[in-house]
């Protein structure tokens, strides 16, 4: 989506907040006044100088008007209503744009509301599965049946028959009483078993991984004050803030939990040591066998032996992590608020891992190589001694103000289609539900494997992007273990191909070079496409 359909709206609404007249800031900025109406009706680009003047003018911070919380709010509207519930509507993007642009407020309502209707659905299905497949359900009703058949058989003899012996009635009157108790203790088991804790104790509202997603987005994916620990960490090692990589910063990570945090590490022989779900906290599963655990009793960080360097090294560094900022990282989700303990916890986990690859990808080390490379990835991931994922997602947090990279977008994405990881922040929309286009080369990338696979893909819009895809498998753990197939993919706007090493390969690119694609099916509005799977909801 192009987040320049939004920034001029969003700048005449709080131009107009802060009761000033066109003229007025046009005065402040140092432009003319029909400069900057043209900036508010989106006919002029907004640079970053001028962005930087706008928020000391207004006293907000820059990023606010960079477009990316509409961007969001756009990017979900889309989504909600590519929904068959509203199949036969017909709101477009522009009417979409013109909504978000002039009434935010409402338009996070809308999506606020979608929300709470998909977990109501999902509640309902959750249930219905739950009724149709529990066996104590089943068992229960068929024991309820009995005794009301009991009841019923029993009462209709009396009420039939008259000459019934005094004895004989007393008999059939405490058989009925007798199952009849036994029918209201078994109604108060049913209601236990239909009450909200019994049935999973469902979290209310949007899902914790959504709204993480969400809030990780609306932070540029960036943290200074996690970006300041990492550095104090590293200036903490015995060769101070130099770069050092791989089993040797391992090695001093590890000194630093023994003498700081009285952590000791453990090398495990084989592949785990146990199920995984037994592993207590800090636990990392692989082919059900925990490969990392941390013992909270006894303070000891164990690790397999089959945990490649670059893996071990980042669960060191995890551990570290959680030792040094963890009442940075508590305040954080805190400051979150999203009332789910279950969201906090997913939150705290993201901004370790944060944390973590800061600590062994410093910034500006990292942000100055990749500058230098040309976010050239194999260098990069051999030059820190970390894995080619570890570099892709250290690459989409290089946001710091004035010291920025190439906003990427990050996927992680199974053999299937389905997404199981997504952030950035390249402008790119990726869907939260369901599968990618089939267009995109994370598909093609896995006829491939370990090789880059490079496109340049243009979306219904006109916004044009450089996608690297990458398939890989995970290690296997053992003899006959399963590997599990997934590509990582990142991704940038074509503008910034001059920042990439590999926009080398398309030259000054042809038509036929741009591969026609969407963000998935329902959400795409071309019509000629050999490759839809399931019909537009946006006609």
């Amino acid at each position: 989506m192009k987040q320049s359909l939004l920034i001029g709206s969003k700048i005449r609404r709080l131009r107009k907040q802060a009761k000033l007249s066109q003229v007025a800031l046009a005065k402040q900025l140092e432009v003319s006044p029909s400069y900057l109406n043209l900036i508010e009706h989106n006919q002029r680009a907004l640079t970053r100088p001028l962005l930087l003047k706008l928020g000391q003018v207004l006293q907000i911070e820059p990023h606010v008007l960079s477009g990316g919380e509409e961007g969001r709010l756009l990017s979900n509207l889309t989504e909600i209503f590519a929904d068959p519930l509203f199949k036969g509507e017909t709101l477009g993007t522009d009417a979409l744009t013109r909504l978000v642009g002039a009434a935010p407020e409402v338009a996070a309502s809308i999506s606020s509301l979608y929300q709470a209707y998909r977990k109501a659905r999902s509640d309902a299905m959750n249930l219905s599965e739950h009724l149709a497949d529990n066996p104590f359900l089943e068992a229960t009703s068929h024991r309820l049946l009995t005794l009301l058949t009991s009841i019923r058989s029993f009462s209709e003899i009396l009420r039939d028959n008259a000459d019934l012996s005094a004895d004989r009635r007393r008999q059939y009157i405490g058989t009925v009483a007798s199952e009849s108790e036994k029918m209201t203790d078994l109604v108060n088991v049913l209601f236990g078993f239909f009450s909200a804790d019994s049935i999973g104790r469902q979290q209310r509202g949007e899902s914790p991984m959504v709204a993480v997603d969400e809030y990780l987005e609306a932070n540029g994916n960036y943290f200074s004050e996690l970006e300041d620990v990492a550095q104090a960490v590293r200036r903490d090692l015995p060769w101070g803030d130099s770069h050092l990589g791989g089993a040797g910063l391992g090695s001093g990570l590890a000194d630093r939990l023994s003498k700081n945090h009285g952590i000791t590490i453990e090398i495990l022989a084989g592949s785990g040591a146990g199920p995984a779900l037994q592993s207590g906290s800090g636990a990392d599963a692989s082919e059900g066998k925990a490969t990392v655990i941390f013992d909270e009793s006894s303070k000891c960080l164990r690790l397999s032996e089959i945990l490649p360097q670059s893996s071990r090294t980042f669960a060191i560094a995890h551990r570290v992590a959680l030792a040094a900022a963890s009442p940075e990282i508590d305040a954080m989700a805190a400051r979150a608020e999203f009332g789910s303990p279950a969201a906090e916890d997913l939150l705290r986990t993201a901004l370790g891992k944060y944390l973590a690859a800061a600590i062994i990808m410093p910034y500006g080390e990292f942000q100055s190589a990749a500058r230098d490379l040309r976010n050239d990835i194999d260098i990069l991931r051999r030059r820190f001694a970390v894995s080619f994922e570890q570099a892709c997602h250290r690459l989409t947090t290089l946001q710091r103000p004035g010291a920025e990279g190439v906003p990427f977008h990050f996927l992680r994405v199974d053999i299937a289609g389905n997404i199981a990881k997504r952030l950035g922040v390249s402008g790119l929309r990726v869907p939260r539900f369901g599968g990618i286009c089939p267009r995109w080369n994370a598909h093609r990338a896995f006829t491939n494997p370990g090789q880059i696979d490079t496109q340049l893909a243009r979306f219904p819009d006109g916004g044009t992007f450089i996608f690297l895809a990458r398939a890989q498998s995970r290690q296997v753990y053992g003899h006959r273990a399963p590997r599990r197939h997934y590509a990582v993919t990142i991704g940038c706007d074509a503008s910034f191909a001059r920042n990439l090493v590999y926009a080398d390969s398309f030259g000054a690119p042809s038509e036929n070079m741009i591969a026609p694609v969407g963000l998935n099916c329902p959400q795409c509005t071309r019509r000629d496409c050999t490759d839809r799977a399931f019909p537009t909801f946006l006609d």
